[in-house]
This record gives C-alpha cells, sequence and structure tokens, in this order.
C-alpha cells in the first residue's frame, strides 16, 4: 500500500531537484517494519544487520505524520496477545524485542523533536528506557525465580542446543562446554546489556538521517557529542549500588552501571574521533576502523573512562572546548 498525499518531497543530494521518498500507509509501514524485525531471527547472522532497518518505514512515516503509533500498535497487540495467550516465552521475548529495538527508537525521535533535548540527554533517557524494559521482560518471565538464576538456566539451556548443533558439524564438545563455563558468572549478569547495547547502535545509526527522514532535526557532527550533565550522578548511584546492594537488587545496579558505561563508550569514540579528524579526516574507515579497534577488550573500559573524565575536564582538541555542550 503506497500513498502519496502526505510525502513531503526531500532535497536530492546532487542538489539536482527534490526527491520523492516512497510513501508507506499506516498498514504497510508497521508490516514492512515486521518483516525487517523478524529477520534478527531467521537470518542469525545477517538479521543482525538488517533488523535496524525496520526503523525506517516507521520514522518516515512518523516525519511525515508526527508519530507512527498507528503503525506499530497493532502490531504490539497482535504478538502479545498471541504470546500471553499461548504462554510462548518466544513470543513474549519476539515482541518484548520489537518493542526496545524498534518501537522505543522511533518514540525517541519523536520525543526528540518535540523537546529538542540535546543529543546526550536524547540517547540517555532512551537508553535507560530500554534498559527498564529490559530488566522488567527478564523479571516477568522469571517470575518467581530470581532474575540471575533464571538467566543462567536460560544460557545453560541454550548453550546446550548450540552445542548439539556445534558437535553435529565436528566442534569438540569439550571445549564449547569450558567456553560456556568461563562466560557463565558474567553473562548472567550482564545478559541485559546485549539488548540494550544494540539499542544505543541502532540510536547511532538513526541521529545523522533523522533530516532525511523527515524530521526537523539537525544533528551535530560526531565528535561533537557529549553525554548529558546528570549522567556522573547516575554513574556514581549505580556503582555504588553495585557495590553495597545484593541479590536482585545488585543485578539491577550493575546493569544500570552497564548502561551507563555504554554511553560513556560512545562519548569516548567522539574524542577519540575529534582528534582524529584533525589529521585523518572523517572518513568511514576511520569511523569503523576506530569502532572496531575500541571494541578489543580492555579498550571499551578505557574508553568510557574517556568519556567519564571529558564530562569533567575538556579532553577535546584546542579550540573546541564549547563543542557539543548540553545546556
Amino acid at each position: 500500500m503506497v500513498t502519496s498525499g502526505d510525502n513531503d518531497p526531500g532535497p536530492s543530494p546532487s542538489g539536482g531537484g527534490p526527491v520523492r521518498v516512497p510513501a508507506l500507509g499506516v498498514w504497510a509501514s508497521g508490516l514492512v517494519s515486521l518483516l525487517l524485525y523478524g529477520s534478527l531471527f531467521v537470518l542469525p547472522v545477517l538479521g543482525v544487520f538488517i533488523a535496524p532497518m525496520a526503523v525506517v518505514p516507521l520514522l518516515q512515516r512518523a516525519g511525515r505524520t508526527g508519530s507512527a503509533m498507528r503503525s506499530w500498535l497493532w502490531i504490539v497487540v497482535l504478538v502479545a496477545g498471541g504470546a500471553v495467550a499461548s504462554g510462548s516465552r518466544a513470543g513474549i521475548l519476539f515482541v518484548a524485542g520489537y518493542v526496545v529495538l524498534i518501537i522505543l527508537p522511533v518514540s525517541a525521535v519523536e520525543m526528540w523533536e518535540r523537546t529538542q533535548w540535546p543529543e546526550g540527554r536524547w540517547t540517555a533517557v532512551a537508553t535507560l528506557a530500554a534498559l527498564v524494559l529490559v530488566l522488567a521482560t527478564v523479571v516477568g518471565l522469571a517470575w518467581p525465580a530470581a532474575p540471575v538464576e533464571a538467566t543462567a538456566r536460560w544460557i545453560q539451556e541454550a548453550g546446550s542446543e548450540a552445542m548439539k548443533l556445534y558437535t553435529s558439524a565436528g566442534v569438540s564438545q569439550g571445549k564449547l562446554q569450558l567456553a560456556l563455563d568461563a562466560s557463565l558468572p558474567t553473562m548472567k549478569w550482564l545478559m541485559p546489556q546485549l539488548p540494550v547495547a544494540y539499542l544505543v547502535a541502532v540510536l547511532f545509526w538513526i541521529r545523522p538521517r533523522v533530516g532525511f527522514l523527515g524530521f526537523g532535526l539537525s544533528p551535530q557532527p560526531f565528535e561533537a557529542y557529549r553525554s548529558d550533565d546528570w549522567l556522573p550522578a547516575a554513574f556514581a548511584i549505580a556503582g555504588i549500588g553495585t557495590l553495597v546492594l545484593h541479590g536482585s537488587a545488585r543485578w539491577v545496579a550493575v546493569n544500570g552501571l552497564g548502561a551507563v558505561l555504554i554511553l560513556y563508550f560512545v562519548h569516548g569514540l567522539a574524542i577519540i574521533r575529534a582528534h582524529l579528524a584533525r589529521w585523518i579526516g572523517r572518513g568511514w574507515f576511520v569511523r569503523w576502523g576506530v569502532a572496531l579497534l575500541c571494541l578489543q577488550f580492555p579498550l571499551p573500559l578505557l574508553v568510557a573512562v574517556l568519556g567519564l573524565g571529558d564530562s569533567f575536564f575538556n579532553l577535546r582538541p584546542s579550540g573546541s572546548s564549547d563543542i557539543g555542550r548540553t545546556t
């Protein structure tokens, strides 16, 4: 279903006149979004790169009409209703992922345009909202067991299924079991960080494209990005909670700290980019090269510390002390 009555032509990339972006209707926008998101489950590797594009038809709809709720609400109602009625944990995870990874970024951009928040605040609010939804989903699925215990059980179940698949391909089962045993103590606490980190990647994929999608927003260059002023307080609260709390309360604090560190990691990447842009430029090889390099442990923690430090002392190149400051 394609409509054109409410579609505004966008600027031509070559300056040769307006380009009309195909405008999907209410139902078609939601359906295309659902199909693209479904690739995350059908295509385990390629789906990771295809699924974020599920936000595009919804963002185009929101850019034209101000809200994409009519396009995604019927999907959530139908899928969630079916999952709850059948008691399917997979169905609940499917719809929860759709809400966190697709609906939340779209709604966050809509809110960003209305509030005109600084980019750091917009990103922090969306990330912490995603964390709350992820933790609530885990608690709901785990009840009445503790979320950490339930997560450990789910990881072991998934590991057993994966070992059957890899063993049939000739991979040593002993090595897989050792890897699972080594990662379990950490992953049972930090598993919620995986969808949160994925959401942050989606947000920063959307960020430079919001103008083309029909929103009246003008993001700054990435090297100008700064975390919001209140994020150090969230870091301190989550850090203290990680040290002094126990059980499920500590699980919440640990994941809160992890979400804050993800945001500071992005902040640190912006600082590195600001320095490299002066000497190497802003080409795609600079963006991807630095990001991939900084993902090698223990560099993520060091980059996050760099972002945290920039909240108190300017670590940007000289002459850029005010770039990206929040108001």
